[in-house]
């Protein structure tokens, strides 16, 4: 059976329930009592329920930035850079991609940033050779600022280095004829 969010929530509030029922029996029973330990078992119930609640409410409070580009958005060029692939043999990353798989991860240092292409990753792969092509920025706003002109950075897709970069030209967030 998969865990949905709504079968989570009513999992949440069944033991938290439990929880409350335990703490009534703990108030009404005698010390020490068989009542009085059930109370304090069904009391400890939250305590793996208690995470879920503060991320929950944490969500609610501050939204996560989105972790990936929206599916059919157009692409729009932050970056023209030179990507070399990485020597054939080495060049297939850990995992499959997919073969309409556009995104992976600019590392620069110890930063990673998410970026896309406008041709399929496995495409610019296959080529393997140098390229200038434009990438678009997951959020630019960061990124931007730590990939100036001549930034020499790596190709992460999925957990291996696909190939190296440098940024030619920041473009900023004009629309890609592409797109």
């Amino acid at each position: 059976m998969k865990a949905t969010s709504s079968r989570r929530k009513l999992i949440v509030f069944i033991l938290l329930g439990l929880a409350a029922l335990g703490a009534v029996m703990r108030q009404w029973s005698d010390n020490p009592s068989l009542g009085r330990d059930i109370g304090t078992l069904l009391l400890v119930l939250w305590i793996p329920v208690i995470g879920n609640v503060v991320a929950f409410v944490r969500n609610l409070l501050w939204p996560q930035p989105a972790r990936d580009f929206p599916p059919g958005s157009a692409f729009v060029g932050h970056l023209l850079v030179k990507l070399t692939p990485i020597a054939p043999h080495l060049r297939a990353p850990a995992g499959p991609l997919s073969p309409d798989e556009h995104g992976f991860a600019l590392v620069l240092g110890k930063e990673g940033f998410s970026a896309r292409l406008p041709l399929p990753l496995v495409v610019w792969l296959a080529q393997g050779e140098t390229q200038t092509v434009e990438l678009e920025l997951l959020r630019p706003a960061l990124a931007l600022p730590r990939l100036p002109a001549t930034a020499a950075f790596r190709v992460l897709a999925g957990q291996s280095f696909v190939g190296d970069g440098r940024v030619v030209e920041v473009l900023g967030a004009r629309p890609s004829p592409a797109g």
